[in-house]
């Protein structure tokens, strides 16, 4: 969507990197789960417009489509062949900088079947941070919330430092970021690279100009204002209840000029917005890349009580003096618990794990020469250090 005044922002993103240069792509189709199943072709005269929530379940480069992950089910169900895949959303924050007309939350302008409109429209909640539109969704892969014409701001996507790129994945040719663009761009460049810790590019940067790519799909939206709390319904002429166009590019991590011998030397991935842009997330494939897990944790469903315990603050038991402990714990088989008393797992020396003949899945141990927590993965990965939270 644009805006007169041409900006620039930042979003950091920190991982490891790896290859070689060459072109974005946009993809030939993408498939949607709106309304159970959704395609878009090369012709725009084709697409049906969506109109309600549309997680992005595949897009074809070439002759393959690659699965996300979203809902392989569907794609089954329709007849279409794929390579399984796995994406999901960067995790981003916005911080909130414009009250300007024009910085919108974008949201489907019909939920199961009925209208929003201004009397009967959904309220977002202000405590629900603007980050969260750009990955909420199957995975954050929901092309139909976004947020819209994002102010000048640096803006970090919130990964592990000791995160890393899987150098297996630099030549394989598969797209390993996604990008995109669901409002009207400007003639402004979004600018995409790598950089090292002092944030010097590694390998090549990509320009990107979306106002020269085609669109792969249209969606009708309602918009809200985003700078104002409430995030009031916009009346405004052109804007809710309009369709815009959906552009999608993907990258290759070899599109970057990273390769074998600079990608340790990747410490984040940056994307320099126009100030122009309208975007509904950026994804990673997770087999390319291990980020920071944001998801929230399971609060629904049974509830247990942990049996077994050890203290040493005397106070297990059922009276309500003693806190109802372990009980109180909920979730567990064992509860240790002391302010004094450390817990001391068995160590041993990265030579000496051969000794342990019968590794079981999970079995944990503490390697004193690599100095880290290892867990037993499995009999074709072995012992890995437990110092990246990713998701599963």
């Amino acid at each position: 969507m644009k805006k007169i005044l041409s900006a620039h922002f930042f979003i950091l993103i920190t991982l490891f990197a790896t290859s070689t240069f060459k072109a974005q792509v946009r993809p030939n189709a993408i498939y949607g789960d709106h309304k159970g199943f959704w395609t878009s072709q090369n012709n725009s005269t084709s697409y049906v417009t969506t109109q309600e929530t549309n997680n992005l379940t595949a897009f074809t480069i070439g002759t393959t489509t690659y699965a996300t992950g979203a809902n392989n089910a569907s794609l089954t169900a329709n007849g279409v062949s794929f390579v399984n895949e796995n994406y999901r959303s960067f995790p981003t924050s916005i911080a909130i900088g414009s009250t300007a007309n024009n910085f919108l939350i974008g949201v489907p302008r019909f939920v199961n079947g009925v209208v929003q409109d201004q009397n009967n429209r959904p309220t977002l909640s202000c405590d629900t941070s603007l980050g969260f539109y750009l990955r909420d969704g199957v995975n954050g892969l929901d092309l139909s919330s976004a947020i819209f014409n994002i102010p000048t701001q640096s803006l970090s996507f919130l990964v592990n430092v000791l995160a890393d790129i899987n150098p297996t994945c630099i030549d394989d040719n598969i797209p390993d970021i996604i990008v995109t663009q669901v409002g009207a761009p400007s003639a402004n460049f979004d600018i995409f690279k790598f950089t090292d810790a002092l944030g010097n590019t590694v390998g090549v940067q990509k320009d990107v100009n979306f106002s020269s790519v085609s669109p792969s799909g249209k969606a009708l939206w309602n918009f809200y204002y985003a700078g104002n709390c409430p995030h009031n319904y916009n009346t405004g002429s052109g804007f809710s209840g309009t369709s815009r166009d959906t552009r999608i590019l993907t990258f290759k991590l070899s599109d970057f000029g990273i390769t074998q011998d600079n990608y340790k030397n990747a410490v984040k991935f940056v994307q320099i917005l126009s100030g122009d842009s309208d975007v509904a997330f950026s994804a990673y494939s997770t087999n390319s890349m291990s980020l920071y897990c944001l998801e929230n944790p399971v609060t629904t469903g049974t509830v247990l009580d942990t049996n077994t315990g050890i203290t040493s603050l005397g106070r297990a038991g059922t009276e309500t003096t003693n806190n109802n402990w372990p009980m109180i714990r909920k979730g567990g088989f064992l509860a240790l618990e002391s302010n004094r008393k450390p817990l001391v797992i068995t160590r041993s020396s990265t030579a000496n794990l051969v000794n342990i003949t019968n590794p079981v899945e999970g079995m944990m141990v503490y390697d004193t020469t690599v100095n880290c927590l290892k867990l037993y993965v499995s009999s074709a990965i072995g012992w890995r250090c437990y110092n990246k939270k990713t998701c599963p």
